[in-house]
């Protein structure tokens, strides 16, 4: 099985100067979740990789990327 790294913020979901600071912030590029699930069918093993500054500046906490992340796997699932 091969291995696609994908970064979030930019790639799946759109980006913000001001940081995705809650799941009602968060919101799939246009054919993103389609490109994965199309992978995903392919054979590929797709991972999502952040780095979410925002948590150390104190602009939202685990708790919340949590959250986002729970909305983000559900969109994935549809």
């Amino acid at each position: 099985m091969s291995l696609i790294i994908l970064d979030r913020d930019g790639v799946i979901n759109h980006d913000s100067d001001d940081f995705i600071k809650s799941p009602s912030e968060w919101e799939p590029i246009e054919g993103s979740l389609e490109a994965i699930a199309r992978l995903n069918y392919a054979g590929y093993r797709v991972v999502i990789i952040t780095n979410q500054s925002g948590i150390a500046r104190g602009f939202l906490d685990v708790e919340t990327l949590n959250r986002i992340h729970s909305k983000m796997r559900r969109m994935l699932a549809q």
